[in-house]
């Protein structure tokens, strides 16, 4: 009897070997539907080589439809039967996850089940358990895979311990995964450049024999000197031999070397095919790095803006906030697509809802440079501003202190002007705006008692750190000598006149012309008057216009000039100055403007009127002498 069963094992052995050659040499030859039968075939016999295949079958789609959970079951067939690469195989297919099952149900006979990968999540505890069971039969890939679920995510050390010999017991076979795995381990352990090139010489061996991400992390060695010298043509190396072995993170790191030509030669082609592949297998930063290439452009490409959009959108759709920011900026401004301020708002609002600050203080410049129409206000200040500035962020304390003000414009409200002094006042030694409007609520008494000392004091502060407007009304209040215990202060006021209209400010340009052209306390320089009434004039203001036409009707610099007085003056009228006609008149009917007309203008560059020693020189703003 024992010989008759003996016999009977013999020809099932061979059968199971006949069957496997046949789909073996099937699959060489990618005859996968033939290789599937043929492993069936032996599979149905119990054998557990064959129980191995067919779950890589599915696996891959070979001569059957892809399918996670059948792939699992045929490995979990040939694990029981004792083959142990499918338990190295369960256990990477769980630590990726394996997806649930929906039945389809219906009359038809083809109705099929369905996997839901919508849902799908790594399972780390069977991936353990399968990974344990390969190490503990002495597969060398097992060990390494085991090695490094047991270390992820902690620095127990005697976890690190059983890790690092369970990579010794894989090296001991010469493992590539064990010496990656080990490389990697102690570069993530490691505190100091001894450390670092321990780690380097295990990488290194990984590296020869074709690990990718071994090679992608030796390149990031490499760019920033870890355990190695700093070598940036030697890393661009690396990142494209693992770019070319698929690694996304290298895709992305060549991609973003040939753009900056660091290591090897600038080409922005190449650069943005790499970054394509990455940002195609979901590398978030290199879509957002490929959308920014294609919104700058460069000396040879114009930019972009449709493509930039499309992977902005694509970063934003998984959350990038940076991305989300710039659909809104895009938008905002009609790049790449339908201009659309609503669409811009609801961009920002979403990528503020998720923390971004740089929205939130975009936010706040919409909300003060947009009508009310156009943007809830209250809204904005509620829900946007007013968190940002309790967590002490400065620039959008002053956004919310200008929003405050801007809302309370139409129904004055003494308790948001009250607030907004207090949050200027809070930010005004970091942002130099805030000091120029703390003072000017300090100097009217706005939202509080009125400080004239500490207003003048922080307008000089905001003058002196270079803000223009602040420039602009402190050189009226030392010309005027409301400052100083009434001294008049000619020089210093001409200085930030200059300072002002070097930064582009108009008024400040036409009040130089009017100090230089005489009666304010400085010695008269009519060339110098004319030359910066013609820059105030030339940027529309209308007062420069109708002075500047003064000047040439009168030949106060260069000789007379009627063409050009009629064209100044008639400039000046048209935008709205009324003294501008009557010289008009005058030029028709004389030929020429009376005595001492060219000095009218020149006593209202910074005063418009005096009252009960008021002197405005802004709109609103008046300002007291300081006792």
């Amino acid at each position: 009897m024992r010989g008759l069963f003996g016999s009977s094992k013999k020809r099932q052995e061979k059968k199971i070997d006949k069957f496997l050659k046949k789909a073996k040499a099937a699959y060489d030859e990618q005859n996968y539907t033939v290789a599937f039968e043929q492993y069936s075939q032996a599979a149905a016999l119990q054998s557990a080589e064959a129980q191995y295949w067919l779950g890589m079958c599915y696996l891959g789609g070979h001569g059957v439809v892809l399918s996670i959970r059948d792939a699992v079951s045929w490995h979990e067939a040939a694990s029981a039967g004792g083959w142990v690469p499918s338990q190295h195989i369960l256990a990477l297919l769980y630590m990726q996850g394996v997806p649930e099952t929906q039945e389809v149900t219906g009359a038809n006979l083809l109705d099929v089940v369905k996997e839901n990968y919508e849902t799908i999540k790594p399972d780390l505890d069977k991936a353990r358990f399968w990974a344990k069971k390969a190490a503990e039969n002495g597969y060398a890939e097992g060990q390494a895979l085991y090695a490094y679920l047991l270390s992820l995510n902690t620095n127990d050390e005697d976890v690190i311990k059983e890790a690092l010999n369970l990579y010794d017991q894989a090296i001991a076979q010469d493992s590539a995964q064990g010496y990656m795995g080990k490389g990697l381990l102690l570069l993530r352990l490691g505190s100091t450049q001894e450390d670092y090139a321990k780690a380097a010489e295990f990488l290194k061996i990984a590296a020869e024999r074709k690990m990718g991400s071994a090679i992608q992390k030796l390149g990031v060695m490499y760019a920033t000197g870890q355990g190695v010298p700093l070598d940036y043509e030697k890393a661009a190396q690396y990142y494209k031999e693992a770019a070319e072995l698929g690694i996304r993170e290298a895709q992305a790191l060549y991609g973003v070397a040939l753009k900056k030509g660091q290591g090897v030669e600038q080409n922005f082609i190449q650069a943005e095919t790499w970054l394509r592949k990455a940002a195609m297998k979901g590398d978030i930063e290199a879509a957002v790095v490929l959308a920014d290439m294609n919104g700058q452009g460069n000396d040879d490409i114009p930019p972009n803006y449709t493509e930039a959009f499309r992977w902005y959108s694509y970063a934003a759709q998984c959350g990038h906030l940076s991305a989300i920011r710039t659909i809104g900026l895009l938008y905002l401004n009609g790049l790449g697509v339908e201009k659309s301020v609503d669409r811009a708002i609801h961009f920002f609002k979403s990528a503020a809802q998720k923390g971004d600050v740089t929205s939130i203080i975009t936010l706040g410049d919409l909300a003060l440079q947009l009508p009310q129409s156009s943007i809830d206000l209250d809204e904005i200040i509620q829900e946007f501003l007013i968190p940002g500035a309790e967590q002490g962020n400065q620039a959008i304390m002053f956004n919310l202190a200008m929003a405050l003000l801007k809302s309370n414009s139409n129904n004055s409200d003494v308790e948001k002007e009250k607030q907004a002094r207090e949050w200027l006042r809070r930010c005004c030694e970091e942002i130099v705006p805030a000091r120029y409007w703390y003072a000017r609520l300090l100097i009217q008494g706005t939202g509080g008692d009125k400080d004239i000392t500490e207003g003048y004091k922080w307008m000089a502060s905001a003058a002196d750190a270079g803000f223009a407007e602040a420039q602009l009304l402190w050189a009226g209040i030392l010309l005027e000598g409301y400052a100083n215990n009434g001294q008049i202060m000619a020089q210093e006021a001409l200085k930030y006149y200059h300072l002002a209209a070097e930064q582009g400010n108009i008024p400040a340009m036409f009040a130089l012309g009017a100090m230089y052209g005489g009666g304010n306390h400085i010695e008269p320089d009519r060339v110098k008057a004319q030359e910066w009434f013609t820059k105030a004039a030339e940027k529309g203001h209308p007062k420069a216009q109708l002075m500047l036409g003064r000047y040439f009707a009168k030949g106060l610099v260069e000789e007379q000039n009627l063409i050009k007085a009629r064209y100044w003056l008639g400039v000046a009228k048209d935008n709205g100055e009324k003294e501008a006609q009557t010289d008009l008149d005058h030029l028709e009917q004389f030929g020429a403007l009376p005595d001492g007309i060219q000095n009218n203008a020149t006593q209202d560059h910074v005063s418009d009127k005096k009252q009960n020693n008021n002197v405005e020189i802004a709109p609103g703003l008046f300002f007291v002498k300081s006792n």
